[in-house]
């Protein structure tokens, strides 16, 4: 396995450990805050900004291993019927396409992430400094796209080596 897969790998597995734990603490706030509110009708104060804050770190911090495998939604009913030549060419062009449109998402998250540790800015209940969560994202944005690179990599390498009858 090539230095690259591997570190795409380990990158993602552990991306998606911490998606997995953010998740369960989300779990866990809810229902702790649903539990407060019928017997004590009191809500854990923040527990919207950290549903919101963990939300966003679950989805993000989850998709490079999603690429990795495979489980997104393809709409194959029309491409299906195209020869295997060109539906490698359209999962090339679907690859770069993504790939540099995430590159971009990560740019922007990371400027957007500078904007607010530059304002000072902080979530409303808790205090909490809103730049970190963003970077984490973005991370996660990083990684999806390193996956992406590597799925677009692989593609082309078939297609230049005529493997074009398998599936993956």
């Amino acid at each position: 396995m090539p230095l690259f897969k591997k570190i795409v790998d380990i990158s993602n597995g552990y991306l998606i450990k911490i998606s997995m734990l953010v998740l369960l603490f989300m779990m866990f706030l809810v229902v702790g805050n649903v539990l407060t509110r019928f017997f004590f009708q009191n809500p854990i104060p923040g527990t919207f900004e950290l549903t919101r804050i963990s939300l966003a770190i679950v989805v993000f911090t989850s998709l490079g291993y999603g690429q990795l495998k495979k489980v997104y939604i393809q709409i194959t009913f029309f491409f299906s019927r195209f020869p295997m030549s060109v539906q490698k060419i359209v999962q090339v062009f679907n690859y770069l396409l993504t790939l540099v449109l995430f590159s971009l998402v990560f740019w922007q998250m990371l400027k957007y992430a500078e904007r607010m540790s530059a304002a000072g800015e902080f979530t409303s209940v808790l205090r909490l400094p809103v730049h970190p969560w963003i970077i984490i994202a973005a991370i996660g944005v990083f990684f999806f796209g390193l996956t992406l690179l590597w799925d677009l990599i692989q593609t082309i390498l078939k297609i230049a080596k005529g493997e074009l009858l398998d599936e993956s």
